[in-house]
C-alpha cells in the first residue's frame, strides 16, 4: 500500500519522467546526427587538402620532367655547334696526331659526364666506326647505337630516344644523339656522331621520386603504355629492385597508371598496383608519350581522420552523460521538491536527497574538467596542425629555392663547360703546351670554375633534404676537432687563434647526425667567425657538459668569437638565404647551417656576447639514444 500523502507525488513524476527520456533521446539523436555530419565534413576536408597538395606535386614533376629533357637538348645543341670540336675532329679526320686528339676527346667527353650527370659517351664516325670514347673498356658498337648513328648522320638532328634495354650493362637507360657538324662546308656535312648514355637512376628517378612532404605511402610513378601492356619505368617504392622491367595490363581501368596514358588527367581514387586504394593525381608529360602518377595511400590520407574520431566520439558520449546526469539531477531535484511539500515528517528522506543533490553537483564538476581537457586537447591538435603546414610551406620553400638553383645551376654549367673545353684545347696548342708562363693562368681559370662549382653546389644542398640514411651515431668531440683542425689549415688561421673544449669529462657524446654536413656546419661557423674578427682575436669552440639546462636529448656546442657582433636589427635574418652583410659573401654560409641542422633534428641560434665584444652560435643536436637506455 502506497501512503495517501505519498501516492499523488509518485504519479505526479510520471509525466516528468516521460518527458526526460523524450528529450533525451532526441538530444542523443542530434548529437550522433551532428557527430556523423562533422566526421563526413572532415574526411572531405582531408580529401580535398590532400588532392590539392598532390596535384602541386604532379605539377611539379611534370614540369620538371620537361625541363630536364629541355635541358639536354641543350647540351646537345651546345656541342652540335661547339667551333673547337669541329676544328679537332677535322684535324683527326685528316689523319693529323690522331692519338692526342683522341685523348683530348676522351677527357673532354669525362668532362661532359662529370657535370651533366651522363653515364657513358662514345664518339663515332658517321660510318658507325668509333673514333674515342670516356673508357678503354667500350664494348663494340651494338646494332643499336649503329641505328642511332646512321639516324643522326642522316637527319642531321638531335635525337633523344626514349627509355630501352641495351647490352651495355644498364638495366634500362636513354641516349642523347647529337650529330656534329661541319658548317664550313657547302652543303653542311655530318663529320661525326656523338653518343650520350643516360642512366635515369642518377638524376632522373630521383627528381621523379623526390616527395617534398614525407611519408610512408608518397610515391610518383613514370610509366609508358607498351601494347596492350603499361610499363612502370622507375623504381617502385613499394616492390623489390628488380632488374627485369614491370608490366600490368590495360585492362584494369581502376589502375591509375591506365587512366594516366588513356588521356584522363585530374585526381581521383583508386586501386594502384599493390591492389591498395590510393588517392592520385594523373597528368601526361608533353612531348613525351609518357604518364605521370602521383599518389598516396587511403589509408595514410584518412590516418588522422581516426583520432579527430575518437575525440568526436569522446565528446558525444562526454556530452550525453553531461546532459543525462543533468536531467536525472534536475529530476530529483523535482521529486525532492514534491515530497518535501507532501511529506513535511520525512527529514531523513530530505538529508538523503540534499547528499546526492551535492553528489550529482560534484559529477557535473567532473564532467565539465573532463570537457575543459578535452577542449584543451583540441586545441593542442590544432596548434600541432598549425606547426605541421609551417612545416610544409618551408619545406615548399626550400623545395623551390631547389628548383631555381637546379635551373641556375645549369645555366652556369654551360659557360663552365665553354671555359673548360676552349681552355683545356688552348694550352694543348703547341706553341702554348710546353710554355711554363701560361701555367699561372689556366691555373686561376681553374680555380675561378672550381669556385663557381662550389657555389652552385651550395645552392643545390640549401634545396636538399639530408637522407635518413646518412644519419649516424658519431663522437661530438671527434667532429668538433677535425672541423677545427680544416680550418687551422687555412690562411684565415693564421692571425686568429682558434681553440676546442670538451665538457664532456674525458667522455665523447655521441651524436646523430650526417658527420660531413656537421663538420661543414662547424667549418661554416668558424668560418663566419674568423670573417668578423680582427688579426690577434681568439675564437672558442667548445662543448657544454649535461645540466638542467640541456634540452631534452640534446647535445649543445658553442663557437664563441671576439668580432665587431651583429647589430641587433639585423639578428633575425642571419640565417636566412642570401642575406649578408660582408662584402663578398653569398649569404648561404648561415643559411646552409640552419638547413643542416634542422634537417638532422636540431636546431642552431646566435646572440651577440654581454658584455661584448662578438657573438656566441649555439648549436643542439640529438644525442644517440642508445646512451640513454
Amino acid at each position: 500500500m502506497i501512503p495517501s500523502k505519498i501516492k499523488p507525488a509518485v504519479f505526479q513524476t510520471l509525466p516528468n519522467r516521460l518527458l526526460s527520456s523524450i528529450a533525451i533521446l532526441l538530444f542523443t539523436a542530434l548529437i550522433s546526427v551532428s557527430g556523423y555530419l562533422l566526421i563526413l565534413q572532415q574526411k572531405q576536408f582531408l580529401l580535398r587538402e590532400k588532392q590539392e597538395e598532390i596535384k602541386t606535386i604532379a605539377d611539379l614533376k611534370v614540369s620538371q620532367l620537361v625541363q630536364w629533357r629541355a635541358e639536354r637538348f641543350i647540351d646537345g645543341a651546345y656541342i652540335q655547334s661547339n667551333p673547337m670540336v669541329v676544328h679537332r675532329l677535322n684535324d683527326y679526320l685528316s689523319g693529323k696526331d690522331q692519338a692526342s686528339v683522341r685523348r683530348e676527346f676522351r677527357l673532354w667527353m669525362s668532362t661532359l659526364i662529370n657535370v651533366g650527370g651522363y653515364h657513358r659517351g662514345m664518339l663515332c664516325a658517321p660510318d658507325g666506326s668509333l673514333i674515342a670514347s670516356d673508357s678503354d673498356l667500350t664494348p663494340p658498337l651494338t646494332v643499336h647505337y649503329l641505328n642511332l648513328v646512321a639516324e643522326a648522320a642522316k637527319g642531321h638532328e638531335l635525337l633523344l630516344t626514349d627509355f630501352h634495354v641495351d647490352a651495355g650493362g644498364i638495366p634500362i637507360d636513354l641516349d642523347l644523339v647529337i650529330p656534329i657538324m661541319d658548317i664550313s662546308s657547302s652543303p653542311h656535312r655530318c663529320i661525326a656522331v656523338l653518343i650520350l648514355d643516360i642512366d635515369p637512376a642518377k638524376r632522373l628517378y630521383p627528381l621523379i621520386q623526390s616527395w617534398p612532404k614525407p611519408g610512408s605511402s608518397a610515391e610518383t610513378l613514370l610509366v609508358k603504355k607498351e601494347g596492350n601492356y603499361v610499363h612502370f619505368l622507375n623504381e617502385l617504392r613499394h616492390r623489390e629492385k628488380s632488374s627485369a622491367p614491370f608490366y600490368l595490363p590495360l585492362t584494369d581501368k581502376n589502375l591509375p597508371a591506365v587512366r594516366a596514358l588513356s588521356g584522363g588527367e585530374g585526381s581521383f581514387e583508386g586501386v594502384d598496383y599493390r591492389n591498395v586504394a590510393v588517392i592520385c593525381v594523373t597528368r601526361r608529360v608533353p612531348g613525351t608519350q609518357w604518364g605521370l602518377v602521383a599518389k598516396i595511400d587511403a589509408g595514410e590520407v584518412y590516418t588522422p581522420l581516426k583520432s579527430f574520431i575518437s575525440y568526436v566520439i569522446l565528446f558525444g558520449v562526454i556530452t550525453i552523460s553531461a546532459v543525462i546526469i543533468g536531467v536525472f539531477w534536475w529530476s530529483v531535484r523535482k521529486k525532492a521538491e514534491l515530497l518535501l511539500n507532501q511529506v513535511e515528517l520525512q527529514k531523513k528522506n530530505e538529508l538523503e536527497l540534499q547528499d546526492v543533490k551535492i553528489g550529482l553537483e560534484q559529477q557535473v564538476q567532473e564532467r565539465i574538467s573532463d570537457l575543459i581537457e578535452i577542449n584543451t586537447l583540441l586545441r593542442q591538435e590544432m596548434d600541432n596542425r598549425e606547426r605541421l603546414e609551417l612545416k610544409l610551406l618551408s619545406a615548399k620553400r626550400y623545395e623551390a629555392i631547389g628548383q631555381i638553383a637546379g635551373g641556375v645551376a645549369h645555366e652556369v654549367r654551360n659557360p663552365l663547360n665553354a671555359i673548360l673545353t676552349i681552355t683545356e684545347a688552348l694550352f694543348r696548342e703547341q706553341e702554348i703546351e710546353n710554355n711554363p708562363s701560361f701555367v699561372p693562368y689556366i691555373q686561376h681559370i681553374r680555380t675561378q670554375v672550381n669556385r663557381l662549382v662550389i657555389l652552385m653546389n651550395d645552392l643545390l644542398d640549401l634545396g636538399r633534404e639530408i637522407p635518413a640514411i646518412n644519419i649516424h651515431p658519431l663522437s661530438l668531440d671527434s667532429i668538433c676537432r677535425n672541423a677545427l683542425a680544416l680550418w687551422n689549415s687555412t690562411g684565415m688561421s693564421s692571425h686568429r687563434a682558434g681553440t676546442f673544449t670538451s665538457g664532456s669529462n674525458g667522455f665523447s657524446e655521441t651524436v646523430l647526425a650526417d658527420g660531413q654536413k656537421l663538420q661543414q656546419v662547424f667549418f661554416n661557423l668558424l668560418e663566419n667567425a674568423g670573417n668578423h674578427c680582427q688579426d690577434g682575436c681568439s675564437i672558442v669552440m667548445k662543448t657544454l657538459p649535461r645540466d638542467d639546462r640541456h634540452p631534452d636529448g640534446m647535445a649543445i656546442v658553442q663557437i664563441v668569437d671576439q668580432g665587431t657582433g651583429i647589430p641587433e636589427d639585423k639578428l633575425p635574418y642571419v640565417f636566412d638565404p642570401f642575406y649578408t652583410g660582408r662584402k663578398g659573401g653569398t649569404g648561404l654560409g648561415l643559411a646552409l647551417v640552419k638547413h643542416f641542422i634542422e634537417s638532422m633534428g636540431g636546431n642552431v641560434k646566435i646572440w651577440n656576447n654581454d658584455p661584448p665584444p662578438g657573438c656566441t652560435v649555439e648549436v643542439n643536436i640529438p644525442l644517440h639514444r642508445k646512451e640513454s637506455q
